[in-house]
Parts: structure tokens; C-alpha cells; sequence
């Protein structure tokens, strides 16, 4: 049965103030690509800004992963017009793209910001490898780039970050329509989902051993929470909406609008356990609570017939914060909920694959990124192997 699925989706990230400005800017970005189909189709974003957005163009193209050829460029319209202009807080699905296209091929989308547009919502990645993207001053959607213009001078309000990443502007979702039946993976997090640190070498495994049969789709947010929508943080750009709205509002809009996923993997709640003390909120909730939004979440997955599979949280770092303790003392009984409540249909204990076993409140040597709750790539991919193998089974019967 013919039916549109995601070969691509991140969560458009709302920084409720200007990070920077596009004006003749060209974005190249390159998509992994996992599925088979007939057409494309692209979701522009412009969500949170109070101006439109203006694209002069968008072209796109497939190239090919195991010779490199790029196919001819096909023009991408809205209604009929190449120039692509997106109201105010609003997405926008294109035209059909009549581009057949093949699980061996990538996507490369190139567009062109010719008009002063105001950059306030983007979608990152800090591993950059299922995924990457850059900007160049002029018109090359046409033309190969000769140069490239650095971060901090085209968002600066990015460039602050404490780990590299990358951005795409303007883009939040590539689907195929495809006569197939891949399953459609869905990770729902918190930023170590979203650093893509473990998604990136999940996804790899996955569409290196089932190449066409499964595509996945990160619904991670930096510094999200599952109970509560974003602390009030008036020390950060734009008051801390960066962090988004409770996992409970934003899970069914996020991973099912358009789609619904057969896998659904929730890997949240450190932030819970510790922001509302760390930002100074007067009610800060007991691992019970936690787990209860969990439960809450998990439930519309199952209701929407996906197979849920939840995680315990991985160590929380911080050492030498005078409220550190309080903070895993939350984690470890919510872990010990986790692994006692039967949430979903099974639980992968990623708390237990990280940790130190002398150690239990640290992560292995050589896991983290330096700061003690952020997986790197070794860490990562070590969480991505433990999904995988406890999907293996289930998935090779595609």
C-alpha cells in the first residue's frame, strides 16, 4: 500500500529570539536516506517567528552512496512557485517532488535565502553524521560553492554553544512515498537523544543491516522535560523555550502527525530530576511524578499501536554541585521504577550499560563528552548496540 513515511524528521527548535539573519545565503544540506519511493516531499519551517520566510529556491537532489553519482536537480515548489514563502509561525509541506528515489541514495537539498529572513528556529545536530549541512554567501543552487561563510557570523547566536553542531534552516521533515512497509523508528528524548550521539550510530546499524526496510526519526529536545514545559530562565537567550513543552504535550504532535511510528523508544527524565532545582522552582517533583508522566506518555504510544520500549536514565555527572545528590537520588528511584513498573513493552536498561560498576553514579572512562551526563561517540554507540541487539530479533523478521 502506497503511503508517505519520514525518511528524515528533528524536532524544529524554538529559541523565541533571534539567533541570527539569512540574506544571500545559500544552505546545503545532506540527508541520509533509508527508504525506496516514488516522490518526496519536503516540510518547511518557519515556526516561532513573527516574520515570513522567504526561500528565492530549493532544488533537489539523490546521490548515489556507493558510487557518488548526483542525480539531475529537480526544482522544489509551494503551490505551484518555485519562490517558497512560509507564514508566520507555520510549516508548509511542498509540492510533490517527482524524484524517484532509492535506499542507496542520500538527499541533497540546497537552498536559497535571497531576502533578509530573521533565524529564530532551527534544527541541529551535534554528531553530524546522519545528517549535515553548510552555508555559503551567494546563489549556488545552480553552481558548485568556492567558499563558505563560519557560524558565529551568520548566527551567532548558535555560535556560543559549548559543542560543535550543525544547523539546518528552514526544514523539519523529508518524506517518501513508497509502495514498501518499513517500519518507522521513532527516538523520543531529552539532548542525549538529541545530540544524536546515540541516534546517529543506531540509525547506521539499522539501515546497514535492514537496507529500504526501517527509517528513524529523532524527537529529541535539548534539555526537554517529560512532566513540565521549559523553566523560566531569564540568563538564557530567549528565557529557556530552547527546552520546549512537556514530553506529555509535544510526544503525539511530534512523532505522529503525518505518520505513525511501529517503534517508539522514550529515553527521558534527567532533566526532571533536576532543572526545578537547579533553576529555583518551588515545586520539584518526586520520581513518582516523573514516572507517572512516563507512564502517561507511554500509553499514547501504545494507543496509537506502536511497540514501546522505555530506558532507565544513564548517570548524571555534575560532580561538586552542591544539589547533586538530591539529583540522583531522584534518578536512582525513578531508574528503579522504571525497572520494576512494566512500562510499555520493554524496558533497555542503558543506565546499566554505561555505568561504572565500581562506580555506579559515574559513566565508564571514555563514554561521556568531559562533562559527565552526555554521551560521545563511544557512549553512544554503545547505547546504540545495546537498542540494536535487543531489536535484532524482532526486526529481522522484515
Amino acid at each position: 500500500m502506497n503511503k508517505w513515511v519520514p525518511s528524515w524528521r528533528y524536532m524544529p527548535i524554538d529559541y523565541n529570539c533571534e539567533l541570527g539573519v539569512f540574506e544571500n545565503i545559500t544552505q546545503t544540506s545532506c540527508f541520509t536516506n533509508n527508504l525506496n519511493g516514488s516522490k518526496v516531499k519536503l516540510r518547511f519551517n518557519n515556526l516561532g517567528s513573527t516574520s515570513p520566510m522567504y526561500i528565492e529556491h530549493v532544488v533537489f537532489a539523490s546521490r548515489n552512496r556507493e558510487n557518488g553519482k548526483l542525480s539531475p536537480k529537480t526544482a522544489v515548489t509551494l503551490g505551484g512557485n518555485e519562490k517558497i514563502i512560509v507564514p508566520p509561525n507555520s510549516e508548509a509541506y511542498s509540492d510533490d517532488i517527482l524524484h524517484p528515489v532509492c535506499c542507496e541514495e542520500d538527499f541533497i537539498i540546497t537552498m536559497y535565502f535571497k531576502e533578509k529572513t530573521s533565524v529564530s528556529n532551527v534544527c541541529i545536530t551535534w554528531a553530524a553524521h546522519s545528517w549535515q549541512s553548510v552555508h555559503q554567501t551567494g546563489d549556488f543552487t545552480e553552481t558548485e560553492a568556492l567558499g563558505f561563510t563560519v557560524k558565529p557570523q551568520l548566527v551567532p547566536g548558535l555560535a556560543a554553544d559549548a559543542y560543535s553542531n550543525q544547523f539546518v534552516v528552514g526544514l523539519s521533515d523529508i518524506s517518501v512515498y513508497t509502495d514498501d512497509d518499513p517500519k518507522l523508528i521513532a527516538l523520543f528524548g531529552d539532548s542525549i537523544t538529541h545530540m544524536s550521539y546515540f541516534s546517529d550510530p543506531l540509525t547506521t546499524m539499522l539501515y546497514n543491516r535492514f537496507p529500504g526496510k526501517c527509517s528513524v526519526i529523532n524527537g529529541g529536545i535539548s534539555g526537554n522535560r517529560i512532566q513540565k514545559t521549559f523553566p523560566a530562565a531569564e540568563f538564557l537567550p530567549g528565557g529557556g523555550s530552547r527546552f520546549g513543552i512537556a514530553g506529555t504535550e509535544r510526544f503525539l504532535h511530534d512523532l505522529y502527525s503525518d505518520a505513525d511510528p511501529d517503534i517508539v523508544f522514550i529515553l527521558e527524565g534527567i532533566n526532571d530530576c533536576s532543572h526545578s532545582i537547579v533553576f529555583g522552582e518551588s515545586d520539584v517533583p518526586e520520581a513518582t511524578d516523573i514516572f507517572a508522566a512516563l507512564t502517561k506518555v507511554a500509553a499514547m504510544a501504545k494507543e496509537k499501536g506502536s511497540t514501546v520500549y522505555v530506558s532507565t536514565l544513564t548517570p548524571f555527572g555534575s560532580f561538586g554541585m552542591p544539589w547533586r545528590d538530591r539529583v540522583e537520588a531522584i534518578r536512582n528511584e525513578y531508574n528503579k521504577l522504571i525497572r520494576e513498573g512494566h512500562v510499555g513493552d520493554d524496558i533497555i536498561d542503558l543506565d546499566a550499560i554505561l555505568c561504572d560498576p565500581d562506580s555506579p553514579d559515574r559513566m565508564q572512562a571514555g563514554m561521556d563528552m568531559g562533562d559527565g551526563v552526555h554521551p560521545g561517540w563511544a557512549g553512544g554507540t554503545k547505547m546504540a548496540k545495546a537498542v540494536f541487539d535487543k531489536w535484532f530479533s524482532d526486526l529481522e523478521a522484515l
